[in-house]
């Protein structure tokens, strides 16, 4: 009989990155705060008792799947440094179009568990909104002013709640879409 491969013990930071990256998997499909420990356990083979060992509680698991979603999705919308400023915010838009699209149950949970009160989304749904704001400031050349920027921060959550309305119901074409989000911009941020 062949001798049975020698098993690797993972370190603890790996072992959480793995569980981490299970939850994402999960992801396009589940709301985070759906997610079930057990059928995360059961996808890296371990025990549910072991899954606390790494996060000793349901709600740090899910803040850790949360935290890393929305660092992709930062990651997502940052623009190729090569790419011309002004075709920046297009290209910004485009792909959050495209993310909301992909994730919509999973982004329409995260932003609704920020606007239900519940503490540990609502802080990484505003450091990743604040970051996506600073994103698209940078992109549009870096506009420095309160008004401005509150004018970005208002544009953004109406763009967030029309995206949401539109991949339930597309009452337009993706294009129409993309140009109208575009067009309000621009009339915004010539106030």
């Amino acid at each position: 009989m062949p001798p049975s491969p020698a098993r690797t013990r993972r370190s603890a930071a790996d072992r959480r990155e793995q569980l981490v990256g299970i939850g994402l998997q999960l992801l396009p499909t589940t709301p985070v705060q759906e997610l079930t420990i057990d059928e995360v356990a059961r996808r890296a083979g371990i025990s549910r008792s072991l899954l606390f060992h790494y996060f000793p509680s349901k709600r740090e698991y899910y803040q850790a799947v949360t935290r890393a979603a929305a660092d992709l999705l930062r990651a997502h919308l940052t623009p190729p440094a090569d790419l011309p400023a002004e075709q920046r915010p297009a290209w910004m838009l485009e792909r959050y179009v495209g993310w909301v699209e992909t994730y919509r149950e999973s982004h329409l949970a995260f932003v609704r568990g920020a606007a239900g009160g519940d503490p540990w989304v609502a802080e990484v749904y505003e450091e990743t909104r604040e970051a996506l704001v600073d994103l698209g400031i940078g992109a549009l050349g870096g506009l420095q002013d309160p008004l401005r920027r509150q004018l970005v921060r208002s544009w953004f959550a109406f763009t967030e709640d029309l995206v949401h309305q539109w991949v339930r119901e597309p009452a337009v074409s993706r294009e129409e879409l993309l140009a109208l989000l575009t067009d309000l911009l621009e009339q915004l941020l010539r106030c």
